[in-house]
């Protein structure tokens, strides 16, 4: 299901040219092609590679109150040994926990904070992110400390049970979270040996417990993961701020060159966890809190590589619409549904995705599933049936573009952690590096077709949460969340109805064309800018079924 393979890789070699920094006169190679950038985007950006691989987006933004950096790299829980699942997470709470140059484990933490900074980092699938924000004037100390996790850390001995101890803090923490009692169950029910049946945030049992019942130093094997994962070929950082850009390459290169590079070691997985054997099946738990969920699940390929088209948004727009003909409109109006979203789960994983339809169903609903499941195939067979429409396309092109040209500027971690994203998927151009999530320029008719294929009967799984289900005795347990559970098969005349071109559903049809989207974006009234502001709007009309007021923007200048 690796659909990407189809797709090859952009030449990361080309455009990039030998530079040196203006103090140190050190080597790094910067990208001299245009990098695409918003309209009202006011940053300067600097594209570069070090000579360790690391690529790096540095960002001047004149208007920033704050600094930050983000830094990811291409290992999470994927990685884990089987023996010591949370190793990933585990290791991400160390690496704060004192370097060479800065050996007092709360160094770090402690000039954060007292120069009006936060930090923190997280654990993935398959990536692992750091990222601070600081006051600019001490953003050369905090990367000077920052760097130091990648290029010196001492891993003390005697930190190790104590972050053990945060480590099974923060699973405590998430023992009621429904999202996660559920995502565990859905790791659980997938093939056993896949990267991503393992347990993700790990606790004392699956790392110190699981140590020891297999003979293993956990400090011993926490050094060897990060020896043989942390590599610099397989990180991106963002570094933003206030300072001139030739300020920030002079930091970064003297900073994180350091960071050794031992090749790209990414794991690569083309199989997808959730196989045959777990498909036309019903997974009924409990949940925690008060809730009536459905989630439709398909496995689908990772798509990644077709951002320019981006088959699956088109998909998911279509059965996320709520008006007249939509899948929401018929659920609302036989009292079944409160709410409705179509998603694909790709993210930076590789090699697989899932396209998820989740459904906040009533009561009444959650005992109708069966007839919303018809709706819902009923729907996608509609889509198929009527074929992808260029307009659908032209529309959602259109409202990317234009919220990329006149979006609102975000904080200073906010921004790096954005970027991030985008530079780190590996199918994207380096002059996307900015624009990924507004290149959606090409209709793709048989893409589109592809990826509806796999919304078919054959092809998925459905999650129903409640506190409690008639008639069914939840018996099995997930280990970890405690979550009860229960597994059935789909009836074959329901699966039998569900492929039958005979199931109609009256009423369901695409959405009619936006006649409302807007074109012209001059600026009115420019004139009145630096003026005294207006404090008061106008009335324009008072009667008995109106009062309109109107004030026209006088300090902003923007489109919204």
């Amino acid at each position: 299901m690796d659909f990407c393979k189809n797709y090859p890789l952009p030449d990361w070699t080309v455009g990039f040219e030998h530079r040196s920094t203006s103090v140190s006169q050190l080597p790094y190679e910067e990208y001299t092609g245009i990098l695409e950038k918003s309209a009202s985007d006011t940053n300067d950006y600097r594209l570069i590679r070090l000579p360790n691989n690391l690529v790096v987006m540095c960002m001047q933004d004149s208007e920033t109150e704050t600094a930050a950096a983000a830094l990811s790299v291409n290992v999470g829980s994927n990685m884990d040994p089987v023996e010591l699942q949370g190793l990933a997470h585990f290791l991400e709470h160390m690496l704060f926990m004192g370097t060479e140059k800065y050996p007092d484990e709360n160094s770090f933490s402690s000039f954060i904070s007292e120069h009006s900074g936060d930090s923190n980092a997280y654990t993935q699938f398959s990536k692992t992110t750091f990222y601070l924000g600081v006051a600019n004037d001490a953003l050369e100390g905090a990367l000077d400390r920052f760097s130091s996790f990648f290029t010196s850390p001492l891993f003390k001995r005697d930190c190790v049970d104590r972050e053990l101890c945060a480590v099974d803090s923060e699973f405590k923490g998430l023992l009621t979270s429904d999202f996660w009692r559920s995502h565990q169950i859905e790791c659980r029910l997938c093939t056993s040996d896949h990267p991503y049946s393992k347990f993700m945030p790990g606790n004392i049992d699956s790392l110190q417990q699981s140590a020891k019942d297999h003979g293993l130093d956990l400090h011993e094997e926490l050094l060897k993961f990060y020896n043989k994962h942390y590599s610099s070929d397989i990180m991106k950082l963002v570094v933003c701020g206030n300072h001139a850009l030739d300020q920030l390459v002079e930091w970064t290169v003297s900073k994180f060159s350091g960071i050794k590079s031992k090749g790209d070691n990414v794991q690569r997985i083309v199989d997808h966890p959730v196989t045959a054997e777990f498909l036309g099946k019903v997974v009924y738990y409990e949940t925690v809190d008060e809730t009536h969920d459905m989630r439709i699940t398909f496995p689908v390929p990772d798509v990644k590589a077709m951002y320019r088209s981006d088959p699956f948004n088109y998909i998911s727009h279509l059965i996320n619409h709520e008006g007249q003909g939509s899948i929401m409109s018929h659920l609302k109006q036989k009292g079944w549904a409160t709410s409705l979203g179509a998603y694909t789960n790709v993210g930076q994983d590789k090699g697989f995705g899932e396209f998820s339809v989740s459904i906040g169903t009533t009561p009444e609903g959650l005992e109708h599933y069966e007839d919303i499941l018809k709706v819902v195939f009923a729907y996608v067979r509609m889509l198929v049936s009527s074929g992808p429409q260029e307009w659908v396309h032209s529309e959602l092109s259109f409202q990317a573009k234009n919220g990329f040209d006149y979006k609102k500027k975000s904080g200073a971690v906010s921004q790096a952690l954005s970027y991030m994203y985008l530079i780190f998927n590996e199918y994207v151009a380096p002059e996307h590096s900015l624009s990924k999530d507004s290149a959606y320029e090409e209709f793709d008719f048989d893409a589109i077709l592809h990826c509806l294929s796999f919304i078919n009967p054959d092809n998925f799984r459905v999650f129903i949460g409640a506190t409690k289900h008639k008639s069914i005795d939840c018996s099995e347990v997930e280990p970890y969340f405690g979550a009860a559970y229960h597994v059935a098969s789909f009836s074959a005349d329901l699966l039998s109805e569900l492929a039958s071109n005979n199931t109609h559903v009256d009423g369901l049809a695409l959405p009619e064309k936006n006649d409302f989207m807007p074109t012209d974006f001059t600026i009115k009234n420019t004139n009145i800018l630096g003026a005294a502001p207006v404090l008061r709007p106008t009335l324009l009309r008072l009667d008995d079924n109106l009062e309109l007021w109107f004030k026209q923007d006088d300090q902003f200048s923007t489109t919204k």
